[in-house]
C-alpha cells in the first residue's frame, strides 16, 4: 500500500507545522513600549522559538514576542503603563516547557 508511507509521515508534518509561528515584527512599539530581553534555555532548534512565542503572546499586556533559539534569548514588547511583572513571562516560558534565566534587560 502506497499510502501507508504518508501516514507515517503525516504526524511528522503536522508538528513541523504546528512548531513554525510568523514571526512578529518586535519593532512594531508605539515608542512608548518596553522591550523587555529574557534568558531562556532549552530552546535546541529552530522551531523551539515558535512555542515560547506563542505562550507569552498569550500574557495580557504583551505586544509580541520574538525568541532566539541560538542566542538562548526572548525578545518581548510590553504595553506602556499596565504594571505587568516579569513573572508572567518567566510563568509563560515555564508553561511552554523552557528554563528561564535572568532578564538581561
Amino acid at each position: 500500500m502506497k499510502l501507508k508511507g504518508y501516514f507515517l509521515i503525516l504526524p511528522v508534518v503536522l508538528f513541523l507545522l504546528g512548531c513554525a509561528s510568523t514571526k512578529p515584527d518586535i519593532n512594531n512599539s508605539d515608542g512608548n513600549s518596553e522591550i523587555r530581553v529574557f534568558e531562556v534555555y532549552g530552546m535546541n532548534c529552530p522551531g523551539c522559538h515558535g512555542g515560547v512565542e506563542k505562550l507569552v503572546n498569550k500574557v495580557p499586556g504583551i505586544l509580541s514576542s520574538k525568541a532566539d533559539w541560538e542566542k538562548e534569548k526572548i525578545e518581548v514588547v510590553v504595553k506602556p503603563g499596565i504594571g505587568l511583572t516579569d513573572e508572567a513571562i518567566i510563568e509563560a516560558v515555564k508553561k511552554a516547557n523552557f528554563t528561564p534565566g535572568k532578564r538581561i534587560e
